[in-house]
């Protein structure tokens, strides 16, 4: 079983082309971005590697850069638009900001709100 948790950035309400409403709600998961990668052994490579952990936490403790600088970065994990009557059946109304799993297992796709 493969189980991914994420959480709900946006959720949409569309006209579709035959007139109806369709929603479309999308989820994403948070992972650690990568730090820089600094190469080489000179005197200046080691510095910079010795600064840049200063740099980020300077950066992060500003508060309009902070944000920006979580470290974290979304990556989308699924797209679902459904019609009116299937958002209902969905089960409990998902929002904007409510953490989910993301279920998978032989085939079955299960969308749990944690």
């Amino acid at each position: 079983m493969i189980t991914i948790k994420g959480y709900v950035v946006s959720k949409t309400l569309v006209n579709d082309p035959t007139g109806g409403r369709m929603i479309a709600i999308q989820i994403v998961e948070e992972r650690e971005s990568p730090g820089p990668v600094i190469t080489g052994t000179d005197e200046t490579s080691q510095m910079m590697r010795d600064v840049m952990p200063l740099v980020q936490q300077l950066l992060r403790s500003m508060p309009m850069v902070g944000p920006l600088m979580s470290g974290k970065v979304p990556i989308p994990r699924l797209l679902i638009w459904l019609n009116e009557d299937e958002a209902e059946a969905l089960g409990p109304k998902l929002d904007v900001g409510d953490v989910v799993e993301i279920r998978i297992d032989n085939g079955k796709l299960e969308l749990v709100k944690v």
